[in-house]
């Protein structure tokens, strides 16, 4: 029987990172890295390695010498804590769900979310403490994969909320575990929540079908029938979306202010509008306690090239002050995203765009959406061959940590990178540009 080869034979580099003695040997192009860590032996005992040898904990990732001596030094510090500070490694204080859901609460609010965000939330995770408190589970450290995934299945068939709902349950639960693990540290290892929307939504047994594509032509069409009802406005919101890739709720709170057509950019950024000229149902919706406006995430703070096309549905509009909406309805006020939508969906559906049955009535509609007009401007500047973190600035997307690190892209390079886009809008069917205010 052939001797089983001793693996210290194959090593051939060893350093030594504070506690740990890290062990590399040559594997191109990688570096398979172990580590080598003194067993102690139970009291009365003598230790199990033969010859006095110390005990090892073989790594099982394939990586570079440079994050190899980063891992056994995280390793060493680990090591250190738990020989010098053995108080440390005891577990944390078991916690029911209420209070923490409340601190949770209280910490989201200095964010500056609006009343309805805070309002979904907290009755989602109160419909997680109700549900496990059910089976008696009422504590922090009772919530693992198993039973999210219970929760997930309970929301799905008992209460028969759609996939998206679902998700956006498993969302606030995500991003409280966060809070538990990071900021209380009342829970040791990773999020139990953090699985992501779309892989949730994969599992599922109802799918949510992707957006459709939708061609230059299909935009045309219904640029064409809004155009024959004298509907502008319509024609301007949907070269908006598709030139500068908003979301609706940015349009809404869009002010005259914020466009630049000298710097040929448009500035989405925090605002405090006046509350009287803020729709009813947008005041609550849309607004934090101090009255300001948010975009959705850190990264929706962004500037927006104004192309072309766009500088002139601007021109044709005749905007007024900078503190105006640039959007109004007939009584001078915030336009509503239902009436808008409906508009939409009725000039797609004479241009045959997107048409489908109606599951509830039976008769045809359009698929059509406003958001799904923002999906055309991404891909709108993927065919334009804009570069992937120019166009993620440009709509706001949170970037990768590799781009969000090392972005290097100043506002003038992204101008000129944005320069190249072509929404494929014909031009022939834009009002006429008017004298700019």
């Amino acid at each position: 029987m052939a001797r089983k080869e001793d693996r210290s034979n194959r090593w051939t580099r060893s350093e030594r990172v504070g506690e740990v003695t890290l062990f590399i040997s040559p594997r191109s192009p990688y570096w398979q890295m172990y580590w080598e860590v003194e067993t102690p032996a139970a009291p009365g005992r003598k230790s199990r390695c033969r010859g006095g040898r110390k005990g090892y904990t073989k790594s099982t990732r394939e990586t570079d010498l440079s994050f190899a001596r980063l891992v056994a030094g995280q390793k060493s510090e680990e090591l250190f804590k738990r020989r010098h500070y053995p108080e440390k490694e005891r577990e944390p204080q078991r916690t029911r769900m209420g209070p923490v859901i409340d601190g949770f609460m209280k910490y989201v609010e200095t964010l500056g979310r609006s009343h309805d965000y805070l309002s979904k939330l907290k009755g989602r995770l109160h419909c997680l403490e109700a549900w496990m408190e059910k089976r008696r589970l009422m504590l922090v450290q009772d919530v693992s994969p198993t039973v999210l995934r219970k929760f997930q299945e309970h929301l799905r068939n008992d209460r028969s909320v759609t996939a998206s709902t679902a998700n956006h349950y498993l969302d606030a639960v995500h991003n409280f575990y966060g809070y538990v693990i990071f900021k209380r540290k009342l829970m040791p290892g990773p999020n139990p929540a953090a699985t992501g929307r779309q892989a949730e939504l994969d599992r599922l047994p109802h799918r949510v079908l992707p957006p459709p594509t939708i061609y230059p032509d299909q935009v045309n069409a219904v640029i064409e029938v809004a155009t024959k009802h004298f509907d502008t406005q319509t024609v301007n919101l949907i070269v908006f979306v598709c030139e500068g890739g908003f979301r609706f709720q940015e349009l809404q709170f869009l002010q005259v202010g914020d466009i630049n057509l000298e710097e040929r950019e448009i500035i989405l950024d925090i605002k405090k509008p006046s509350q009287e000229r803020v729709r009813p149902e947008l005041r609550r919706r849309c607004l934090t306690a101090d009255g300001l406006w948010i975009p959705k995430s850190r990264a929706a703070r962004r500037p927006i090239h104004i192309s072309d096309r766009l500088a002139r549905v601007i021109g044709s509009m005749g905007l007024g002050e900078p503190s105006d909406w640039v959007f109004l309805n007939q009584a001078g006020r915030q336009v509503a995203e239902n009436k808008t939508l409906n508009r939409l969906k009725g000039y797609a559906l004479k241009a045959g765009v997107l048409v489908e049955e109606n599951p509830r009535t039976g008769k045809p509609w359009s698929l059509l959406r406003w958001h799904w007009l923002r999906h055309y401007h991404r891909t709108r500047a993927h065919v334009s061959e804009i570069r992937r973190e120019v166009s993620k600035l440009a709509m706001g997307h949170a970037a990768d940590p590799i781009h969000d690190h090392y972005r290097g892209l100043d506002r003038f390079a992204f101008h000129a990178e944005y320069a190249k886009f072509e929404s494929g809008i014909d031009d022939a069917l834009l009002p006429q540009k008017g004298p700019q205010s």
